[in-house]
This record gives structure tokens, C-alpha cells and sequence, in this order.
């Protein structure tokens, strides 16, 4: 059985980046990627989080 190491972060202000979460354990990757996604978008976006939750 193959083992999920990218795993889909899901950032607040719509964009859905791909995280490679290799070098961690593997019982903790998907609590890291919702990590993550509690932070702040890697890309330079111009969508306050805000909006997008209202």
C-alpha cells in the first residue's frame, strides 16, 4: 500500500496549493497540512480571507 506524501492545502482565500510532506513522519502529514492551511497563501494574492469567508 502506497504511503500519501503530497498532500492538498486548502488556504482560506481559495487557492489550493500541493504540499510535499516526505520528510515528515507519516502519521502526522495530514495534521501538518492542515497546518498549513491555517497560514497564510504562499502566492501573491490579492483576495482578502475575509471576503472570501464571508
Amino acid at each position: 500500500m502506497a504511503v500519501k506524501k503530497c498532500w492538498p492545502v486548502n488556504h482560506a482565500c481559495g487557492h489550493i496549493s500541493q504540499a510535499d510532506l516526505s520528510d515528515h513522519p507519516a502519521g502526522r502529514r495530514a495534521g501538518y497540512a492542515r497546518l498549513l492551511a491555517e497560514r497564510d497563501c504562499s502566492v501573491n494574492c490579492t483576495i482578502l480571507a475575509s471576503l472570501v469567508a464571508a
